[in-house]
C-alpha cells in the first residue's frame, strides 16, 4: 500500500527474490505526489540516530553504484553547530566527516558571511539525489520483474485477518500479506484492520526557492544549521531554503500555512544578512511522518498476522530507502529480525 519510496523500494527488492504476485497500490494518479516527490532531495547522514544512520550508510553505498541512473550528486554537506556537538558526530568513520573553521566555510559559502556559528562539520559522502529518477528506478526495476502498479486506487475497507480482503475504488482484492507503506496515511490504514496503534503524526514542512542578486551558489554542498534550524542548497540558479518547521497536521492537504513566510523572513533577517533582499520564487508544503520516538516502524505487526510495517520514516525516507526496502523484503521472506530490532513495531504493542 503506497508507491512512494517506502513501497517502491520494498517492491523493488521483493521482486528480486519472490516469484509470486506483487501488487503496489497507489491512491493518487501517479507515484510521488506527496512526501516522496516534494522533499529536499538530501541524503544527510550525520544527525540520524544510529539505527537509521546504519540504513542511510548502506543506502548511500548502494547509490554510489548507480549514481548516474538516479542522479546522485555527492557534493557533501556542512553542518553548523557547537564544536562539542560536532566532535561527537565524527566518531562514525563511515561518514568521513571532519571539522572546518567558520572562516574557511565563509570563504567557500559567501552567503554565510555575517552569520554567527561556532564550528562546521564537513561530510563529503552526503549529497543530493534526483527524487524522480530514484523513484522511477525502483518502480521500473520492479515492473520489469512482473510487479503491477495500480494508481488511482483508494482503499475504502479492509478485512482484518489473513487472507486480507479489501474493498477499493477499483474493486475487491485479496492477499495474504499487506505491506503498509502509506506514508502520512499509514495510521489510517492500520486502523481499518485493527492493527497495532503505532503512534504516527504527520508534520507539515515548507520549502522555498529563493532568488536574488547575492545568490551566487550554483553548485556545492548543502548547509544545515542545527541550532538556528534552517538549511539550504543550490536549486535551479536559486536557493532551496527550509526553516525546519514542523507543524502537526490532521488535514493531509499540503496547503501553505499563513505564518510561514513571516518565519522565513525573520530567519533571513536575523541569521543571514546576505539573503535579506532575496525574493521567493516558489513555495510548497509536504508531510514528514515520524513515529513518537523518531525511529522507523519496520517489521511485522505484533498482533495482526500478515500485516507488515514500512512507515514512520520521517525525513529520512528517500535517503534510507534502498536499505529499508532491502530489510523489508528480507523480513517478509522469512529472514531473522536481529538487524533492525530497534525499529520493530512490537515496541508500540
Amino acid at each position: 500500500m503506497g508507491a512512494g519510496f517506502a513501497g517502491a523500494a520494498t517492491a523493488y527488492h521483493l521482486s528480486r527474490h519472490f516469484e509470486g504476485t506483487i501488487l503496489v497500490i497507489e491512491k493518487e494518479e501517479r507515484p510521488g505526489l506527496h512526501a516522496s516527490g516534494r522533499n529536499a532531495s538530501l541524503l544527510f547522514q550525520p544527525l540520524a540516530p544510529p539505527p537509521i544512520r546504519d540504513l542511510l550508510v548502506r543506502s548511500r553505498l548502494a547509490y554510489e553504484g548507480v549514481r548516474e541512473e538516479i542522479g546522485f550528486r555527492q557534493e557533501g554537506s556542512l553542518l553548523l553547530d557547537r564544536e562539542g556537538e560536532l566532535t561527537g558526530l565524527m566518531q562514525d568513520s563511515r561518514l568521513g566527516s571532519r571539522l572546518i573553521s567558520p572562516e574557511i566555510v565563509k570563504q567557500r559559502i559567501p552567503l554565510l558571511v555575517g552569520h554567527d556559528f561556532e564550528a562546521a562539520l564537513w561530510t563529503g559522502t552526503d549529497g543530493v539525489i534526483d527524487i524522480r529518477k530514484l523513484l522511477d528506478f525502483y518502480l521500473e526495476g520492479a515492473r520489469s520483474r512482473g510487479v503491477r502498479l495500480q494508481p488511482n486506487c483508494e482503499i475504502q475497507e479492509l478485512q482484518s485477518h489473513s487472507p486480507f480482503r479489501f474493498r477499493s475504488t477499483l474493486g475487491t482484492i485479496q492477499t495474504k500479506t499487506v505491506v503498509n507503506a502509506a506514508g502520512a496515511w499509514a495510521g489510517s490504514l492500520s486502523r481499518m484492520c485493527s492493527a497495532t496503534r503505532v503512534p504516527l503524526m504527520p508534520m507539515k514542512r515548507h520549502l522555498f526557492v529563493l532568488d536574488g542578486p547575492t545568490i551566487e551558489m550554483r553548485e556545492g554542498p548543502f548547509v544545515w544549521n542545527n541550532r538556528a534550524n534552517f538549511y539550504f542548497r543550490p536549486e535551479a540558479e536559486g536557493l532551496l531554503f527550509c526553516v525546519c518547521d514542523e507543524e502537526p497536521s490532521t488535514s493531509l492537504v499540503p496547503t501553505i500555512s499563513s505564518e510561514i513566510r513571516e518565519q522565513l523572513a525573520e530567519v533571513l533577517w536575523k541569521q543571514l544578512p546576505r539573503l535579506r533582499d532575496a525574493v521567493q520564487r516558489d513555495a510548497w508544503a509536504c508531510f514528514r511522518t515520524p513515529t513518537s520516538d523518531g525511529l522507523f516502524a519496520l517489521g511485522w505487526d505484533p498482533k495482526l498476522d500478515g500485516f507488515f510495517w514500512v512507515a514512520g520514516l520521517g525525513g529520512s525516507g528517500m535517503g534510507s530507502s534502498w536499505a529499508v526496502g532491502e530489510e523489508a523484503a528480507r523480513l517478509i521472506l522469512g529472514g531473522p529480525e536481529e538487524n533492525i530490532a530497534p525499529l520493530d513495531p512490537e515496541r508500540f504493542a
